[in-house]
């Protein structure tokens, strides 16, 4: 017989979310974001500010016809976007998705 396990994936709330986004303003960010159809963009930024409803990303490096981006708290949840913090200049160090 062959078992099998379940891994048990982690429950996040908007609240739990907004939280962690909040810990994370004035840090530098890696950042994911599924625009559909396969479509994935990566940022680097800054959280500037949140807000009740959104926050608010100012970019590093690339896209400068943009130089600020504005999220949901639910496309987090939804996993639109993935967050991590960047250490120095280094790859990411914890990503905060709804999995």
């Amino acid at each position: 017989m062959v078992n099998t396990y379940k891994v048990r994936k982690q429950n996040l709330t908007i609240s739990i979310i907004k939280e962690k986004i909040d810990e994370l303003v004035g840090k530098n960010i890696y950042m994911e974001v599924c625009r559909g159809r396969k479509q994935i963009k990566r940022y680097k930024g800054i959280i500037e500010n949140t807000f009740p409803s959104v926050f608010v990303v100012r970019l590093t490096e690339g896209d400068s016809v943009m130089p600020s981006l504005s999220y949901s708290y639910s496309d987090v949840l939804c996993g639109e976007v993935k967050l991590s913090r960047c250490e120095l200049d280094n790859m990411p160090a914890g990503i905060i998705e709804a999995m």
